[in-house]
């Protein structure tokens, strides 16, 4: 849990620096400079959700396919909700790119997480 915890912090924190700090694609909080707060919270908020993610997670291939849509579709609702209530602010970011990240990322978390018990 701690591999994934770590991985998946730092995977978070490096893609919304590469999107969001040097691509200017969104930012958090109300500011788009780099905050110390943003960044503490980045390495909380997506190991909770992956944990969960992973403990759940089918075994067979066929089902894990409509379990990662429902993740992407929870996922991209929660940052929804980050975005109406103005913790995060998109400046060039789609609500819908995020659904397709989600939907790449989750078959990659899961061959790491099955890589790591082995």
């Amino acid at each position: 849990m701690l591999v994934i915890w770590i991985t998946v912090s730092y995977l978070e924190i490096t893609i919304d620096l590469y999107l969001g700090y040097f691509h200017e694609l969104y930012y958090f909080s109300a500011s788009p400079e780099l905050s110390f707060g943003a960044v503490a919270i980045k390495l909380f908020m997506s190991p909770l959700f992956a944990i969960p993610f992973l403990n759940f997670m089918p075994k067979k291939s066929s089902s894990f396919i409509p379990y990662s849509i429902v993740w992407a579709i929870f996922a991209t609702f929660y940052e929804w909700t980050t975005v109406y209530f103005g913790y995060l602010t998109y400046t060039g970011w789609r609500l819908w790119y995020s659904f397709i990240f989600y939907l790449l990322i989750f078959p990659i978390v899961r061959w790491f997480h099955l890589y790591t018990k082995h």
